[in-house]
């Protein structure tokens, strides 16, 4: 159970089954993705647990627990301690600074060993490109391209091969050509619950079948 001023990773349990849920009822995975709810998101439910008894135990009125409550306050002033705690409640990607790797306090295996695979994306900035020839460039953010709850292949660095590998799958995911400087890829398979499925490194080529077997595991085989 969450504690009344608890509640983390809800929003993202939450996403993660019900894309599942929807693809399945669609037809387009077998019921055997529904797995994958409890393979990634148990492991986070236990740790979440294991915060809202701390939050709990800091909530004790009793002089012990006063002596304890100061002594983390004064920990949470270390930066590394408070990254490491930010990350691990927020359940998300914390500011990335130049000397700190993807700060993700939760990592999904999905079989890939960049260091975004598996991760939920940092919300970015993105400075995206409109067919309105009025409206030369926009800026948007990743997590409002992600609220309509579809799939999101970001071709950051405006390569055509990546948006093509895709083009069978423009039913279910939307692709969108931008610029940003919170991450150095230059192309992100964005889940609807923000997990990174797929990521190209900069400069490197393009290898379809890995993006097509991504697309096909996530999203199902195109019609």
């Amino acid at each position: 159970m969450y504690a009344p001023v608890g509640g983390q990773g809800l929003n993202v349990d939450a996403a993660n089954l019900g894309r599942k849920l929807a693809a399945v009822v669609h037809g387009w995975v077998g019921e055997d993705i529904l797995d994958t709810y409890t393979t990634e998101r148990h492991p986070v439910a236990a740790r979440l647990l294991q915060n809202t008894r701390a939050q709990i135990t800091l909530m004790r009125p009793d002089p012990q627990t006063r002596a304890l409550w100061e002594m983390f306050s004064d920990l949470m002033d270390l930066d590394d301690a408070h990254r490491y705690v930010a990350d691990m409640l927020a359940d998300m990607l914390a500011d990335m600074l130049a000397d700190r790797d993807a700060g993700m306090d939760v990592r999904y295996d999905l079989g890939d060993d960049h260091r975004l695979v598996g991760t939920l994306c940092p919300d970015m900035k993105l400075t995206r490109e409109r067919p309105d020839p009025d409206v030369v460039t926009a800026v948007t953010r990743s997590a409002d391209l992600l609220r309509e709850g579809r799939e999101l292949l970001l071709d950051l660095v405006d390569r055509a091969e990546v948006r093509d590998a895709a083009a069978a799958w423009t039913g279910r995911v939307n692709t969108v050509t931008a610029r940003t400087d919170r991450v150095d890829v230059d192309a992100l398979l964005i889940r609807p619950d923000g997990c990174v499925a797929w990521a190209l490194p900069t400069g490197q080529d393009l290898d379809a079948t890995t993006l097509v077997r991504a697309l096909g595991t996530w999203f199902g085989q195109p019609a």
